[in-house]
């Protein structure tokens, strides 16, 4: 193995983002981190909710208070998740089993009377529970800067397909494609609160589950797929079937739901954090062949604009059987 001592920076670099409640500055921004962190962290806060009569949906931790020995937990959702009444509801949640991040999920029965709160003329709910377990929290960001084209993430817990034939988390990325809050003044003409439009592709069940920005904070609550809207029996245009889904998807702007709750932080327990997103990425990426392939690693980073440091180095290896 050749050893290059240009590369010591790059392998003693360790990218954190801390998600802790702050004010920031004026100059504060977040930095964008790559797909791969942000997926984990949408893997360790992002949760199932299940009701009695079979039907799931999924939500997100946002916040946690303390009561005696115990941990309050609560979850954000889509208000329709939860909206069948006389049925019980239960949440599969992640938890941390040991020191080296291992997780296994764990199921805790919610009173849908005492734990379940709805909005009015939005369609969004809150689910909280209590446990002695310790559970990740997922930070809210600011919605108002999830405008035309910034990449985003949506998580959640799809129903199974066709292909894939049982419940597994999903992670999916896409960008706004529009907004709709700046020109409608009325809130009853805004379809339930869902402002905000993007590409990203989803399935029944990941409902109540985070739209995340490029820094893993929650800008909004994802519920809603855009379907052709063809009077029932008509034939559609292009061919396309009514209830085909366009593309498009809603979800509810997390300034909504902070405008319903403005104490949230401090009554929840959540961590907010407004700043914009810097885009500079710094990152470590690898490429790996197969077996019978040439190997190749390349690693980079980049800095400020223009690079501080910009390194490439390539190393091939052929093997043989």
């Amino acid at each position: 193995m050749i050893f290059n001592r240009y590369l010591i920076p790059i392998y003693l670099t360790v990218t954190t983002i801390l998600f802790a409640p702050h004010q920031a500055d004026a100059n504060y921004e977040a930095r964008a981190i790559s797909n791969r962190q942000v997926a984990a962290i949408a893997k360790k806060t992002v949760v199932r909710i299940i009701s009695s009569d079979g039907n799931f949906g999924s939500g997100v931790i946002i916040g946690r208070t303390e009561r005696g020995t115990k941990n309050i937990y609560t979850i954000l959702t889509a208000a329709h998740v939860v909206r069948t009444p006389n049925v019980s509801y239960r949440i599969v949640s992640p938890i941390l089993t040991d020191n080296l991040g291992t997780r296994k999920r764990v199921s805790i029965n919610v009173d849908a009377q005492r734990n379940i709160k709805k909005f009015t003329n939005v369609d969004l709910a809150t689910v909280s529970f209590e446990s002695n377990y310790t559970f990740a929290i997922g930070t809210l960001g600011n919605s108002e800067y999830a405008d035309e084209g910034s990449p985003v993430y949506v998580a959640g817990f799809p129903k199974p397909g066709k292909a894939i034939k049982r419940v597994a988390f999903q992670f999916t990325g896409g960008m706004v494609s529009s907004r709709f809050d700046e020109s409608d003044s009325d809130p009853k003409e805004r379809n339930n609160g869902y402002d905000l439009a993007y590409t990203n592709i989803t399935r029944a069940g990941m409902s109540g589950g985070p739209v995340m920005d490029a820094a893993g904070r929650i800008v909004a609550i994802h519920g809603e797929g855009d379907r052709n809207s063809q009077v029932p029996g008509e034939e559609a245009s292009g061919g396309l079937a009514n209830d085909e889904k366009t593309g498009f998807n809603l979800g509810i702007p997390i300034q909504t739901f902070l405008k319903l709750q403005p104490e949230f932080s401090k009554i929840g327990g959540a961590r907010i954090d407004k700043s914009p997103v810097n885009y500079q990425l710094q990152d470590r990426s690898v490429t790996i062949g197969t077996k019978h392939q040439k190997f190749v690693k390349r690693y980079r980073i980049r800095g400020e604009d223009p690079p501080i440091l910009d390194i490439t180095k390539v190393n091939e290896q052929t093997y043989d059987d």
